[in-house]
């Protein structure tokens, strides 16, 4: 049953206090020109009690699928060998359980696939999950429901090299599992020309994603239930104003490897969608040592409305970045153990078609968290948190109060090998808790526990 905050309780209140003047603190010295007055101290809420009966159902799944993916052999003989400069999809011994993918190569590498001519490839993975969601106000009821979604991706890379230089292009085509007629699905996610030199340098021109910095874990991957987290909670900032493909927008790159540990990227987004012409910029760095990962970036985003004479525009800017530590190959038992830290701080000014300050639309949003992944035999054991803060420029002075709103996401996980290590299974256990305080509505806590099971395959 649904229930509303109880009433204010001193002790928690002081606690809860001390954080948001601290927050409070932030956003005044990152705006720099913008006053942010009247903090008000939150209202602490308890956890809402889950539900015993899928508590014993989500106990006895866990068991099962544990005996079942450690029970599963892995395939121990190797492929025959692969032509120089090739990397294969397949290949267990470079692409095994805690590999990277060699369509979406992570830390700012530039691609494995590097013989001449045209690679085809792709992965699919699809989701099977539960979530049971709980709304603090009586006006929004509870959540029960079932969820299957996924894609498949075909990628296909032309490549052409001479001595040192390259160009490659990329298209990657998506296919749907959730389909549903009449809705419109992207369905094309990497469509890039580039060009430069292996290793050295690159220019990159299309639609891409540009260098993760804020490194999650083997959870809360983008869109799944964990990622959405509680109803109306704040999401995680992830330096991601300029990051992901862009809808609508141009793209462009510029890549600089001046050592074999360190790379740079400038990424730009410019172009036009809706009546609003933007541009933006979002220089990484990343040193990469092996053992170690440090990643740090900053973004500023401009939008402005088309028509002539029309006020309206948006700001958006933000810093961050993520420590990494890796350790692979321990022992015969412990084959991997990554864990690590991310922080980011965002801030977005919104203006309306009038010249007049979108209070709501203008937040400050502070993310913090960190993982762990362990790797035991062949199976890969992750653990996750975040927490996001998020204050907007709303101010209640009946009340004393402007929007404060606090989002908690944290994950388990199990991911093994299905005979092949490049088909396997991984099974996400999440919960979430949003504190939102509006300024001018009911304060409420939701929150949410969800079960996820993912099938992927790369070939």
């Amino acid at each position: 049953m649904n229930r509303r905050l109880g009433s204010r309780q001193p002790s928690a209140e002081a606690a809860a206090g001390t954080a948001k003047s601290a927050f409070a603190d932030l956003c005044r010295k990152a705006r720099g020109h913008i006053l942010l007055a009247h903090a008000t101290p939150a209202r602490a809420g308890g956890l809402r009690t889950l539900s015993r009966d899928f508590s014993r159902r989500l106990s006895f799944a866990l068991v099962a699928v544990g005996l079942l993916v450690l029970a599963t052999p892995v395939r121990a003989e190797a492929p025959a060998p692969a032509a120089p400069g090739t990397v294969r999809a397949g290949d267990p011994e470079l692409w095994g359980v805690a590999g990277p993918s060699p369509y979406y190569p992570g830390d700012g590498l530039q691609s494995p696939l590097r013989d001449d001519g045209v690679h085809v490839g792709g992965d699919i993975w699809i989701d099977s999950g539960y979530e049971q969601s709980n709304r603090g106000l009586e006006s929004e009821p509870d959540q029960r429901f079932w969820l299957q979604q996924g894609r498949f991706m075909l990628d296909v890379t032309g490549t052409y090299t001479w001595h040192r230089f390259f160009a490659q292009a990329k298209g990657q085509l998506l296919a749907h599992v959730e389909e549903v007629p009449g809705d419109e699905y992207i369905d094309t996610d990497d469509a890039w020309i580039r060009l430069g030199q292996w290793d050295l340098w690159d220019l990159q021109f299309g639609r891409f994603e540009g260098w993760e910095v804020y490194h999650k874990g083997e959870g809360l991957e983008r869109d799944t239930l964990e990622d959405k987290g509680a109803f109306d909670g704040p999401d995680i900032y992830e330096v991601n104003y300029a990051f992901y493909r862009q809808n609508g927008f141009g793209q462009f790159a510029a890549h600089v490897y001046p050592l074999s540990w360190l790379r740079f990227e400038v990424g730009t987004v410019f172009g036009n969608e809706l009546g609003f012409n933007s541009w933006g910029v979002r220089p990484v760095g990343i040193v990469d040592l092996g053992w170690l990962k440090l990643k740090l970036a900053g973004e500023y985003r401009k939008l402005n409305n088309q028509e002539v004479g029309k006020k309206q525009w948006e700001e958006k800017r933000g810093f961050g970045g993520g420590l990494i530590f890796h350790f692979a190959d321990l022992n015969s038992v412990v084959t991997l153990l990554r864990f690590g830290a991310n922080g980011a701080f965002g801030l977005v000014d919104k203006v309306d078609a009038f010249g007049k300050v979108d209070e709501r639309g203008s937040p400050d949003t502070l993310s913090v968290g960190g993982f762990v992944n362990v790797g035991l035999w062949a199976a890969t054991l992750g653990l996750g948190y975040n927490r996001t803060f998020q204050g907007d420029r709303q101010y209640n002075d009946q009340t004393d109060r402007e929007g404060y709103f606090v989002h908690d996401q944290a994950f388990a996980s199990v991911r093994h090998p299905i005979v092949f290590s490049w088909l396997w299974a991984k099974l996400v256990v999440a919960y979430a808790r949003g504190d939102l305080r509006p300024a001018f509505e009911n304060a409420r806590v939701n929150d949410m526990i969800s079960v996820r099971l993912r099938l992927s395959m790369t070939f």
